[in-house]
């Protein structure tokens, strides 16, 4: 049998020490580098929720029909098709769709969508968005299509938003709830 030397030798050159430290000096460099893109990242994060954030307060067609829907005053009637406000609230549930949307997508998180998630109900609660969503909703099956607002239609209706009568075309002529303001 063959006897083996293992012996090892302790010898420092300057060149592996150099080697070593710049290693070591590569490595945290990199963790430095990853920490500042993580935190540059969430910084941009946070500038995208306070934009979206913003634009609910300050835009001149969606801050009064939130408030309108806040204070509960009616504005879906027999008049509101064509009529001067169905732009605007067009327009903001375009915007909650959008971000029921990013929330469906993943692109904002279940915690950044808490900034949002007080209005969304509020929105879905009120009596006009429900009369107005009633109309929608029958007069697209009527044609096979998706609802208009549809992300958030669809945040509505998996979180239990909408009674049973809701989706039964004929409600409208026992409750009161419901008008046929469209032809479905």
């Amino acid at each position: 049998m063959e006897n083996i030397d293992m012996t090892f030798l302790n010898t420092f050159d300057i060149g592996n020490i150099i080697a070593g430290l710049s290693f070591i000096a590569v490595v945290i460099g990199g963790i430095v580098s990853l920490y500042q893109y993580s935190k540059s990242i969430k910084l941009k994060r946070a500038d995208y929720i306070y934009d979206l954030i913003e634009k609910i307060r300050t835009d001149k067609e969606i801050s009064p029909i939130i408030y309108k829907i806040e204070y509960g005053e009616r504005w879906y009637d027999a008049n509101f098709h064509g009529g001067k406000i169905e732009s605007q609230v067009d327009k903001t549930l375009s915007y909650f769709a959008y971000i029921c949307y990013l929330k469906k997508q993943k692109i904002i998180s279940d915690k950044e969508f808490e900034f949002f998630k007080y209005q969304v109900n509020r929105i879905l609660t009120n009596d006009c968005v429900i009369d107005y969503f009633y109309n929608l909703y029958h007069f697209a099956n009527k044609f096979n299509t998706p609802i208009s607002f549809k992300h958030l239609f669809d945040y509505g209706k998996n979180n239990k938003m909408f009674n049973d009568d809701f989706y039964d075309s004929s409600s409208y002529i026992n409750n009161p709830k419901y008008h046929k303001y469209l032809n479905f």
